[in-house]
């Protein structure tokens, strides 16, 4: 039976692949567009929560947080999902949070501690001084992040992104009522695949910090990645270029071990990229429209122009190549929507003569908003200090996606390298109870597809269809009809179901046209356990 299954999902594969490998072909003048996607349920222990993180690192889904009990956060295991590829099937795992080594204080040599001894001999301490590991009344506080802290406390409405390997998280709720925003002084935890351990980098001492928040979004880009390397302070002479590396790494004949892992680097541990927040509820209760960059190599944040509309949370963010998309949210009265706001990103770079390299990432230039085609209704008011941003009107004929918050929106790539926005699901009505209630939510998905930038294939391929008067789709929204994966799979024929409060990411090179999903919150508020792949095409 299981080797009839297997054979099965092989050749439900095959089949699907086929379009993926297939150019894109044009859509008649004229006719409406549509596109096709599939939905297959991964067979799994059922892990129910909401208000969690999920990541993709190397065909393996980190879920990380979330509450099965409105305000309670559950636990601070991270939990992974190896993927379904190659008709093998999906597996699943636990992993304790414990530290990464180089968090640990090395360890002190008997001959040392005597040393020191000597050096700084004992002195009287009075009875009343308190004793030396007795935590701060600052990392005591309630809702405020030990600063000894070594590994995440359990959390929701946090957020997270991969640069690397590595899986970046910021923010959250925490305590047992889930109501207590994470105040941790900007500082960002790091899950490292690789050893399944946690570090953290805390912002330089002189770096300006966001605002503690929940329930934001958050990208990351691997840029600034090519640094500057340091010059040799002398050239060698004729000697030393003559003997080459000998003296460390040996000559064939007799090789010396271990010296060149010894010398070895890890372009992950050095750090590289920036990391992305966005939006968000703030420990006052209020709501945000900020948009801050932490880069990892220099430890430092910087804040970049407001997104335009009225502060939010639960928006909907996407990098792609230099551009951030922001969709939806949830004002704190109604279901943010009707525009696509997009801010376009630069990268310093340097060239003294001596080395050159990438020192961070910049905005070129303010935000622009693509609007929905409703000509009679005008465009969002923005909350007091966010940016209005550049408007764009749609053609009048565009279908448009409504309004939604804690909704899904990845980025995945088609023919030709093509990018298109994936939008699914999310909450279309809040609940009158808060948090403590589900709202309604959709059962939708529509694809955006991103304009290319130029010297491209698909540039090129838009530009000759252009000029024979064909539509090329760009910038323009479409809704996709769905279906299962497998047509004799009941719970693929079934599908996801409207949900919001869940978590989401690409598939990367696991599947370029693929998006994973996991939990969230039904309408009839009791948290999911299930995850869900979505293919395009």
């Amino acid at each position: 039976m299981d080797s009839f299954a297997k054979l099965r999902q092989r050749a439900a594969d095959v089949m699907h692949s086929i379009p993926q490998n297939m150019p894109s072909m044009p859509h008649r003048k004229g006719g409406p567009r549509t596109m096709k996607g599939t939905w297959q349920h991964v067979d799994i222990p059922p892990l129910p929560r909401s208000s969690h993180s999920l990541d993709v690192v190397e065909g393996r889904a980190y879920i990380f947080g979330g509450e099965v009990e409105p305000r309670k956060p559950v636990d601070n295991d991270m939990h992974v999902i190896a993927l379904p590829a190659n008709s093998a099937p999906a597996d699943y795992y636990a992993v304790k949070a414990k530290p990464s080594p180089r968090n640990q204080p090395a360890p002190i040599a008997e001959e040392d501690e005597t040393a020191a001894e000597l050096r700084d001999p004992l002195t009287d301490v009075p009875l009343t001084s308190p004793p030396p590991d007795e935590p701060s009344s600052v990392a005591s506080e309630k809702g405020k992040g030990s600063a000894t802290a070594q590994v995440p406390c359990a959390r929701i409405g946090h957020a997270s992104a991969v640069i690397g390997t590595r899986i970046f998280i910021f923010g959250g709720r925490t305590s047992t009522a889930g109501s207590t925003t994470i105040d941790e002084k900007g500082r960002v935890w790091i899950f490292e695949t690789k050893t399944n351990t946690w570090t953290y980098l805390d912002p330089y001492h002189n770096s300006p910090v966001p605002p503690a928040r929940s329930y934001f979004a958050a990208v990351a880009t691997d840029k600034p990645r090519e640094f500057a390397k340091k010059p040799l302070r002398r050239a060698p002479t004729w000697k030393e270029w003559a003997e080459g590396d000998s003296a460390e790494v040996g000559i064939p004949q007799r090789p010396i071990a271990g010296s060149v892992a010894a010398r070895a680097t890890d372009e992950d541990e050095d750090g590289f990229g920036t990391f992305i927040i966005h939006g968000g509820c703030l420990a006052d209760g209020g709501r945000s429209n900020d948009i801050w960059a932490f880069d990892v190599r220099s430890k430092t944040w910087k804040e970049l122009p407001s997104a335009p509309g009225p502060a939010r949370g639960g928006p909907a963010l996407v990098l792609a190549k230099s551009r951030l998309y922001r969709f939806g949210g949830f004002d704190g009265k109604t279901e943010q929507g009707g525009q696509l706001d997009v801010l376009t990103l630069g990268l310093d770079e340097f060239d003294d003569q001596m080395s050159k390299g990438e020192v961070g990432i910049f905005a070129r230039g303010g935000w622009e908003s693509l609007v929905a085609p409703t000509p009679t209704a005008p465009p969002a008011q923005a909350s007091e200090g966010a940016e209005t941003g550049k408007v764009v009107p749609a053609g009048l004929d565009q279908p448009w996606p409504g309004n939604r918050s804690v909704a899904g929106m990845e980025l995945v790539f088609g023919a030709q390298g093509r990018e298109y926005l994936i939008l699914m699901l999310g909450e279309r009505n809040p609940s009158g109870s808060g948090h403590e209630a589900a709202g309604k939510f959709w059962d939708d998905v529509w694809v955006f597809q991103v304009p290319p930038v130029s010297r491209t294939a698909a540039s090129f391929t838009d530009a000759v269809w252009r000029a024979a008067g064909r539509k090329t789709g760009e910038g323009e929204w479409t809704p996709v009809q769905t279906g299962p994966y497998d047509d004799e799979d009941e719970l693929d024929a079934q599908g996801p179901g409207p949900r919001g409060w869940f978590a989401s990411a690409p598939l990367g090179d696991l599947e370029e046209g693929g998006v994973v999903l996991f939990g969230g919150l039904a309408e009839d508020n009791h948290r999911l356990g299930d995850a869900w792949i979505f293919r395009l095409g």
